[in-house]
């Protein structure tokens, strides 16, 4: 399933959601959104079934942890920031999420283990590839 909407926030849960609770909220959000019951509202017909397609999802188990595993990849994934939030107002900051705070924030320390981990590593593959010749 192929969404840009966080799927928890849709109904209206935390990511460390129970079933039970994926559940309870699921019930109440359809009662409240079901086009039955808001005939004068368009959009409760919309948002009805985006309820239920998170519902779909985040109900079955499978399907839930290949949504987590996709959702933290494409946070990983945008390093330019593209998918800031802007506020809309002039002068202000924009907000970001917690995952792109923390990248922000890693500071020099970081880049320098970072590195001296890559060099790490290739300091290690060359010596295997010396002892493995080495030893013919």
């Amino acid at each position: 399933m192929q969404t840009d909407k966080d799927l928890y926030r849709l109904l209206e849960l935390s990511k460390e959601a129970s079933q039970d609770e994926i559940q309870q909220a699921h019930r109440k959000l359809v009662r409240k959104y079901h086009p039955d019951t808001n005939p004068d509202d368009p959009q409760a017909g919309e948002r009805f079934k985006e309820i239920q397609r998170a519902y779909e999802v985040l109900s079955n188990p499978e399907k839930r942890r290949e949504y987590d595993n996709r959702f933290r990849a494409s946070s990983r994934e945008s390093p330019d920031r593209s998918h800031v939030r802007a506020s809309g107002r002039s002068g202000e900051e924009p907000s970001y999420t917690s995952d792109e705070q923390a990248t922000s924030n890693r500071g020099p320390l970081f880049s320098l283990g970072y590195l001296l981990g890559i060099a790490l590593v290739i300091v290690m593959m060359t010596l295997l590839i010396i002892f493995i010749l080495g030893l013919d």
